[in-house]
């Protein structure tokens, strides 16, 4: 009976470990790829660029753009290619596995400034309800339907 606890003990091992590491290997993130001027250090945006996300599919980015990717696992090889003549890209960033949603800088991550990626949190925004305007000779109904 003893050795079919140990066997049963390292199984539950096992499966434990393939869990953690399926979760590590297979967790899905969205990754926001920004290219937009930045303020500071004053850097302007390339005016169209294509990039690629672990040999994907390229998407095309005129300066101001933003759009999502969706990647799966931490470490991802990036690819942007200028069509001003400037030689290709090619990089490597990663993500956590706490945070759902990144926000990388293809100017920051370009020009080699630091942090080029960072996590995105949306701000709930607190909404105030906005009082009615009436017009000044009309004063606000308090009571039931009115019939009639």
């Amino acid at each position: 009976m003893h050795k079919q606890g140990i066997i049963r003990g390292a199984l539950a091992v096992l499966w434990i470990g393939l869990g953690c590491f399926l979760f590590v290997t297979y967790r899905g993130h969205t990754v926001l790829v920004d290219n937009r001027n930045l303020e500071e250090p004053a850097i302007r945006a390339s005016d169209m660029i294509t990039v690629s996300i672990d040999g994907g599919k390229g998407v095309e980015f005129f300066r101001g753009d933003r759009e999502r990717f969706s990647v799966t696992g931490s470490k991802h090889r990036i690819n942007v290619d200028f069509t001003d003549g400037t030689p290709p890209f090619e990089g490597v960033f990663t993500v956590g596995i706490k945070d759902d949603m990144y926000l990388l800088s293809i100017p920051k991550m370009t020009h080699n400034i630091e942090p080029f990626i960072e996590v995105f949190r949306t701000v709930q925004e607190q909404r105030t309800p906005e009082p009615e305007e009436l017009p000044a000779d009309e004063e606000p109904f308090e009571g039931g339907a009115v019939w009639g």
